[in-house]
Formats: C-alpha cells, structure tokens, sequence
C-alpha cells in the first residue's frame, strides 16, 4: 500500500466522522480526494483514466439522479464524495464501494427498525457506509470483481 492509499483512508476517516457528528462532509475531503485522484493519474498506471472518469459518474449520477426524483435520499456530501472517490478508484471499485455501502447501510437500518431505535423516515449519515465500501473495494476490490465475475 503506497502513500496515495494511505492519504485516501485518513480523508475517509475524516469525512466519516464529519458525517456521524454533523450530517456533512465539507468539500475540503472531496477537493483532498480530487488531488489524489489527480496525483494517482499520474503515478498509477493500473487504473486507466477512462475508468476514473466512468468511476467518477457511475454511482454519484445515479444518486443525483434519485435524489432529484426522491428529494433527501441522499446528501449533496454523498454524491460529491463518491464522484470523487470514483476518480480515486476506477468504476469497478466504485461500483464495488456502493454495493457494499448499500447493503451495510441495510443491516444497520434492518438493525435499528427491529430493536425500534428508529422509525422508517428517520434520517441517518450514509458516508460511514460509503467510506467503509471504498476501504474495502481498495483493499479487496480485485478479489471481489473476481468472485463476482464468477458467480
């Protein structure tokens, strides 16, 4: 794991932590992930710029898409952190990153509507979940895209 990986994990923390505690991510984590993303064009070379630019738009025009449609199903911080997070990691990453963010969201809505800690309407941060399927499409994503192929 190289330094571009290590700085994308310390922004995910960060922008992780600003959603749990205010439901925002400032734009300074989406510009810091915007300069890596630039830096790892440059020095990485296993990631084409197609598949950062497709990455870019594969998840957040979808979730802006929705959230105009479904005014609040997802916060502009969201959006904006996954265009630039999929310039980071490629559209296979990306997509990887989302499903995973959904279906770990679902388990911890699931969770909270079960022990009634929450009603249907209830507002909750989606970047953790988000961050949490970049950590993991980052470290794992080949192996996952693999396995998925195969199914």
């Amino acid at each position: 794991m190289g330094i571009l990986q290590i700085a994308f994990f310390i922004v995910l923390l960060t922008a992780s932590y600003q959603d749990i505690k205010k439901m925002e991510i400032k734009d300074g984590c989406h510009a810091a992930i915007v300069l890596l993303a630039a830096a790892a064009m440059l020095l990485d070379r296993n990631t084409g710029i197609a598949s950062r630019l497709l990455g870019a738009l594969c998840v957040s025009a979808p979730m802006l898409a929705l959230t105009l449609v479904i005014p609040g199903a997802f916060g502009g911080g969201d959006i904006k952190l996954m265009a630039a997070a999929g310039l980071f990691l490629g559209w296979r990453n990306a997509v990887i990153s989302s499903v995973f963010a959904v279906f770990a969201a679902g388990v911890y809505v699931l969770y909270l509507l079960s022990i009634k800690k929450a009603d249907r309407n209830q507002r909750f941060a989606f970047g953790p979940f988000l961050c949490a399927g970049m950590a993991v499409s980052l470290l794992w994503g080949d192996v996952i895209w693999k396995i998925w192929q195969n199914l």
